[in-house]
């Protein structure tokens, strides 16, 4: 009888264990997706507090955020992460010869940082730290975000990749030379995101989970001049180009292959929409690309469509 009930006890504790791992790997796609709508929806009426240097309470809110999720993430990690036991720290550059997405791992480690740092110093001007302080905590805490995952993987098979970290600090990092250079806002980086044909029809408990989708997950580099303020006077603020980047396939098919694609890309903020809450709301939808009129590149033949 107590064996029994130490096997349920398990069986039960496991399961608890494997959901908690399933809501850590969606936690990327909050970053993405949910969390700028709540920080731009509240970001107006707590800066709009009057400010007289960095609040040590509310810095202290944002690093207990921060440990709460890092203690998240090392309490609920998937289970591929660190296998075997830990050994002797070592640096690489690429693990394994290089990406198995055709590099989509790589995008979503700099659209994540990109998001993580644009939401974080929203938080540093809460706690009334100077615009420009703000951007640069913000990359900061974006980049210490993703760092003691890297850390640890530094004493497993994968090793502490140094491509990745660059990647991460990439994207922590544009928000700073968007605002210090506001001309640099005329190049902003974009997702869009559907399920794949790989992760709909998936095994239970097989890849790709919703992380690593990377066949239904697009990078784009959104270009449009009237947002940085040098476009010509005739350049509509409210539609831009994009250039962007997928894979069709990573576990199905190996290996992966590149899908390039070049689109228009509607910029919400360029509307003449009058209402007060549009600016907010329309800068975190402009975080997305849309599908829209444009070309599709792959396997070397062209496609048209909504893209």
């Amino acid at each position: 009888m107590t064996e029994a009930v130490l096997h349920e006890s398990e069986t039960r504790f496991r399961a608890l264990i494997e959901r908690g791992r399933t809501v850590y790997r969606s936690s990327v796609w909050l970053i993405v997706a949910v969390v700028p709508v709540l920080a731009a929806m509240a970001a107006g009426p707590l800066r709009a507090q009057g400010c007289h240097g960095i609040r040590g309470g509310r810095a202290a809110a944002i690093a207990g955020v921060y440990v709460a999720g890092e203690a998240a993430a090392a309490a609920f990690h998937p289970s591929d992460w660190w296998q075997g036991p830990p050994g002797s720290f070592r640096l690489s550059w690429i693990y394994d010869g290089g990406s198995p997405a055709a590099g989509q791992d790589y995008l979503l480690h700099i659209a994540a940082s990109y998001q993580a740092s644009q939401v974080a110093a929203l938080a540093w001007e809460w706690a009334c730290a100077p615009p420009m302080t703000a951007a640069w905590l913000g990359a900061a805490t974006a980049f210490a975000v993703g760092l003691p995952k890297k850390i640890v993987d530094g004493v497993h098979a994968t090793g502490f990749e140094t491509a990745k970290n660059l990647a991460n600090a990439v994207g922590a990092l544009v928000p700073v030379a968007h605002r210090r250079w506001p001309a640099t806002r005329a190049v902003t980086l974009k997702v869009w995101y559907w399920p794949s044909a790989e992760y709909r029809h998936r095994a239970p408990g097989a890849e790709p989970n919703l992380m690593s989708d990377y066949a239904g997950q697009r990078y784009y580099l959104s270009i449009n001049p009237a947002r940085g303020g040098v476009g010509p006077a005739w350049w509509p603020r409210w539609i831009g180009v994009a250039v962007g980047h997928s894979t069709p396939a990573w576990i199905t098919e190996f290996p992966a292959r590149h899908e390039w694609y070049a689109a228009l890309d509607l910029e919400l903020r360029g509307l003449p929409v009058r209402a007060s809450w549009w600016p907010r709301l329309a800068a975190v939808l402009d975080q997305v690309h849309f599908p829209a009129p444009g070309v599709r590149l792959a396997n070397g033949s062209l496609a048209a469509g909504l893209f």
